[in-house]
């Protein structure tokens, strides 16, 4: 009868050390799906980051190209790699157009109207260069450089360029 008890006592339930490793298993199992889940969500954070800012500076830099090519005339004497000042047709209506590039935002001023906020986190302000062809004298080429940190991962340049031919351009 000895016997039988102590068979029936090893049934009734878990042993100190089982319970142990049982939760210590699930700890672990818990810390490693919770460290993936926290990956995954900062990458889908950062993707996001990175596609809000490709597209914000897509829609600047085609809005520039747009109104470079109409340009009748880049002036030289204010235009640097960080300034521009143009002349252009918006909208069939002659315009004087002014981007500036200062302290990582890019500004934009049609006219002798406000500036306008267009672009920010820039990671150079220096993002136009000029190129001139004869006969003409002045610009005919501008190219734009937009150097882009996302909020997100600051260490990350984005980087999108155009070279812009001015059609319209006539001697001043």
């Amino acid at each position: 009868m000895d016997t039988d008890r102590s068979s029936v006592r090893r049934s009734d339930g878990f042993t100190l050390i089982e319970l142990l490793i049982t939760v210590s298993l699930l700890a672990i199992v818990g810390f490693v799906l919770i460290q993936t889940l926290d990956t995954v969500t900062r990458s889908e954070a950062y993707q996001a980051d990175r596609t809000q800012s490709l597209d914000s500076m897509r829609l600047v830099l085609n809005t520039m190209t747009k109104e470079l090519r109409q340009a009748t005339a880049v002036d030289d004497a204010t235009s640097t790699a960080s300034y521009i000042s143009f002349t252009t047709y918006v909208h069939g209506v002659s315009h004087r157009v002014q981007y500036t590039a200062s302290a990582g935002t890019l500004t934009r001023r049609l006219d002798t109207g406000a500036s306008i906020t267009v672009q920010t986190g820039l990671a150079t302000d220096s993002i136009f260069s000029y190129q001139s062809a004869p006969p003409v004298t002045g610009a005919q080429w501008v190219k734009i450089v937009l150097q882009v940190k996302p909020r997100r991962d600051p260490e990350t340049v984005l980087v999108l360029d155009s070279e812009v031919n001015l059609r319209n351009r006539v001697q001043t």
